[in-house]
């Protein structure tokens, strides 16, 4: 006799995606899709976050004839699966977080190589904009932060600024690669004395530097 599927049982969802959904103890609707609501709720992630996702292409979804959008049950699945695998790369010990805002793809080669080169080990992580930047920094509390104050759709000063105001982020490394001359920066307010301005092209053995006396000082205060 085929009996009725309870709430919480989930279609479509089998193997690790059944195990995690255990392991954090995640009720969600038996249904093959979600609510954009739904799917936020699921993932722990603000709404307008959750549509941005949809508009990038992270979770698959589709319109109802009412023009109501639902995302597919296995894609939010997925999603929350590279949280989690995130979530635990960034918490393997003795590697330094780091966060790069870069949308040039051989720029991003380019750091992926040299920073691999770096004589410790890291996760490197690249934010494409700001916006993403702002959300991964909260996620990752990377221990050096490299950007541009020239940013797609924010205002890198601000960031740079707001972030050094923040208790939570007194330890933490800030590299700023900028084109713009230093009068012109000085023009904009300057930015805090903690923060290491460099020009382009990038001076990868600078930032190596950088790097290695920001590690050697927090790995020294963690065995202290």
């Amino acid at each position: 006799m085929h009996k009725p599927k309870k709430r919480g049982d989930t279609i479509g969802a089998t193997g690790w995606q059944q195990t995690l959904l255990r392991y954090y103890k995640i009720i969600v609707p038996s249904s093959n899709y979600l609510t954009t609501r739904e799917a936020a709720s699921l993932l722990g992630v603000s709404v307008p976050t959750a549509q941005q996702w949809v508009e990038r292409g992270l979770l698959k979804s589709w319109k109802t004839e009412g023009g109501h959008r639902r995302i597919l049950h296995s894609s939010a699945l997925e999603v929350l699966k590279l949280q989690q695998d995130k979530k635990a790369l960034l918490q393997i010990p003795h590697a330094m977080p780091v966060l790069v805002v870069e949308d040039d793809l051989s720029l991003i080669r380019l750091y992926k190589l040299q920073i691999g080169k770096w004589p410790f080990a890291t996760t490197l992580t690249v934010a494409p904009n700001g916006y993403e930047a702002l959300v991964l920094v909260g996620e990752m509390r990377p221990q050096l932060l490299i950007c541009d104050l020239r940013l797609p759709g924010v205002n890198g000063f601000n960031i740079v600024r707001g972030l050094c105001e923040m208790h939570r982020y007194k330890n933490m490394g800030i590299v700023v690669i900028s084109g713009l001359p230093r009068p012109e920066i000085d023009a904009h307010g300057g930015l805090p004395e903690r923060v290491h301005v460099m020009g382009k092209p990038v001076d990868f053995a600078r930032l190596q530097v950088i790097a290695t006396a920001l590690w050697a000082s927090q790995t020294q205060s963690i065995k202290v």
